[in-house]
C-alpha cells in the first residue's frame, strides 16, 4: 500500500495470513537487512488473485490510525475513494497548459481535481464549429465547481449556450486569479478576455 494524500492509501496488493508465524526467516535478503533489528516477526502471506485487476489502482480513506499500516478491515471498513484507470495518474499539466473535455471532468485524477478546485479565474469554452465562450470560474470551487454545471445541464445558465445545440465543449484556462482578487477584479479580467477573443460579436457571449 502507498499513502497518497493526508489519510488517503493506495492498495498496491492484497494478501491474505492464515494467523500462524513462521519459526523463522528463511529469505536471505530479509535477514541481511534486519541484522541488528530485535523482535522481527516474519508471517507466511498467501497472494489473493480475486481483485488483482485492482492493485495500484484502488485508492481508499485509511482512516484516522494514520501512523498504523496493519488495520483490520472487518472492524473498521475503508471506503473507497478512486477507482484509477491507470496505476500511475497522468501529471496535472499546468493551467497554462490545461486543455480537456467537459464530459472528461468526472474521470479526472484526484490531483488534477484538487488543483483545479483551489483556484479561481477565466476560462473559455470552445464548440465543435470552433465558437467560442468566456467565462469566470469565482465560486468556492473554482474552475471545478463552474464547470460542473456545464456537466450537468450543458449550458450553465448561459443565454446563448442554452439556445445551442447541446454538446461537449472543450475547456481551457485563459487565466488564474491571484488569492487576492476579489470578485470584480475577476469579472473585469473576464471582459477584457471578452473583448480580446471577440466573443461578444462573433462567439457565445451574450453580453
Amino acid at each position: 500500500m502507498t499513502a497518497l494524500y493526508v489519510g488517503t492509501t493506495r492498495i498496491a496488493d492484497h494478501w491474505a495470513w492464515d494467523g500462524a508465524r513462521l519459526p523463522q526467516i528463511q529469505d536471505m535478503q530479509i535477514i541481511e537487512g534486519e541484522i541488528g533489528r530485535e523482535n522481527v516477526d516474519a508471517f507466511d502471506l498467501e497472494w489473493i488473485e480475486r481483485g488483482g485487476e485492482y492493485a495500484e489502482r484502488l485508492l481508499i480513506n485509511w482512516g484516522p490510525g494514520g501512523r498504523a499500516w496493519s488495520q483490520r478491515a472487518h472492524v473498521m471498513q475503508k471506503a473507497i475513494l478512486e477507482i484509477r484507470l491507470q496505476a500511475e495518474e497522468p501529471p496535472f499539466p499546468g493551467f497554462s497548459n490545461f486543455l480537456s473535455r467537459i464530459s472528461e471532468i468526472p474521470r479526472f485524477p484526484q490531483a488534477w481535481t484538487g488543483s483545479l478546485e483551489g483556484v479561481r479565474g477565466v476560462y473559455l469554452l470552445i464548440a465543435g464549429n470552433g465558437d467560442q465562450y468566456v467565462g469566470s470560474a469565482t465560486g468556492v470551487d473554482g474552475f471545478m465547481g463552474r464547470w460542473r454545471q456545464y456537466l450537468l445541464n450543458g449550458h450553465g445558465g448561459n443565454v446563448r449556450l442554452r439556445e445551442a445545440d447541446h454538446q461537449d465543449y472543450e475547456v481551457a484556462i485563459l487565466e488564474v486569479a491571484s488569492p487576492d482578487m476579489s470578485l470584480g477584479d475577476i469579472l473585469a479580467r473576464e471582459a477584457f478576455w471578452k473583448a480580446k477573443l471577440g466573443v461578444r460579436a462573433h462567439g457565445l457571449n451574450a453580453n
